[in-house]
């Protein structure tokens, strides 16, 4: 996996895994934007970037807010692509300001950044092409700091009356299933294996019990927590049903989960943010240890478009930060 330790970089990745187990490492710019940040967002176009890879769930579901709450013509955005051979590949020419300057890879963002940077250097990042320096690598603070930005429906993905309830289902969401796939997919012990395995599919099992009855996760409102959750069933039977092992049940298996999952593709702004040659690539592609001759597996046939049927459950609607909940249109 590679990092950086004093702005050098090496491919040493040990201490990522303890006694067969991967240890995701804490983002080291984890903090939400300042105020200025997100009035420079929205009055000073362009200065803000963002910086994400297509096969990469942390980035996408910080994408998906970009995309849901309309915010393209305002924050650009930058993909990391190409063979990771000092961790993500980056054409510095498409980001304003470093032209000419050989950025070929992302660490070197980071290193502009801080000279001394010590850790992994991931995506997404925001980046401030003025100053030349990254404000924040950290998924979950992005997608609430992109929130605080107004749009032009004034939506908020995180309604008053429900916050409570999206911090618990982030938290779940994300050590049960988006992150516990990679302690599957990239365990090194069959107890660390297993462990991960039983957390995925009772995670899995447990959405799928609340979705039964309810359109979204927090009733008839579209809010954060399903886009967290819908950035990794995406990927579920495309890359960790069978790449991270994780075999018990396919995404199409569960009968509310296939169609809700169905349902939040189909919505405005979902779509355009989904490449599945590029997930299938950056999960086959980039991990030698258990797949050395790069052969990337077929996408399963499986129909993203058919009827989800979830309008009975109630009509998708959005929190309004002045007049509460309405329709999304």
């Amino acid at each position: 996996m590679g990092a950086l330790i004093d702005g050098k970089w090496t491919e040493e990745s040990d201490k990522l895994f303890q006694r067969g187990r991967f240890i995701r490492e804490a983002s080291s710019y984890d903090g939400p934007f300042p105020d200025t940040v997100i009035n420079s967002i929205l009055n000073a176009e362009g200065r803000y970037i963002l910086v994400v890879s297509l096969s990469c769930p942390w980035s996408h579901r910080v994408a998906l807010v970009r995309s849901v709450k309309n915010l393209p013509p305002i924050l650009p955005l930058v993909i990391a692509t190409g063979p990771r051979l000092q961790g993500y590949a980056l054409e510095g020419d498409t980001i304003p300001g470093l032209k000419g300057h050989g950025i070929r890879h992302l660490h070197q963002l980071y290193t502009l950044s801080n000279p001394l940077y010590s850790g992994r250097p991931t995506v997404p990042l925001l980046w401030d092409t003025q100053d030349r320096k990254i404000i924040c690598n950290d998924s979950a603070q992005m997608m609430r700091s992109l929130d605080r930005v107004r749009d032009s429906l004034n939506m908020t993905l995180i309604p008053p009356p429900q916050q409570h309830r999206i911090n618990s289902l982030n938290t779940r969401i994300h050590s049960g299933l988006s992150n516990a796939v990679y302690r599957a997919g990239l365990a090194r012990s069959q107890a660390a294996y297993e462990d991960a395995v039983h957390h995925v599919f009772s995670t899995l099992d447990f959405l799928d019990e609340q979705l039964r009855q309810s359109r979204y996760l927090c009733g008839d409102l579209l809010t954060e927590s399903d886009l967290q959750l819908f950035a990794t069933l995406v990927r579920f039977d495309a890359v960790y049903a069978s790449h991270f092992r994780c075999t018990r049940k396919r995404l199409t298996d569960y009968a509310s989960l296939w169609p809700y999952a169905r349902d939040l593709y189909s919505l405005p702004g979902v779509t355009e943010t989904i490449d599945f040659p590029a997930i299938l690539g950056g999960y086959y592609s980039n991990d030698g240890d258990h797949n050395p001759y790069g052969i990337i597996a077929e996408l399963p046939m499986i129909n993203w478009d058919a009827v989800h049927d979830r309008e009975k459950l109630g009509t998708t609607r959005i929190w309004h930060r002045e007049d509460g909940p309405i329709c999304f249109q």
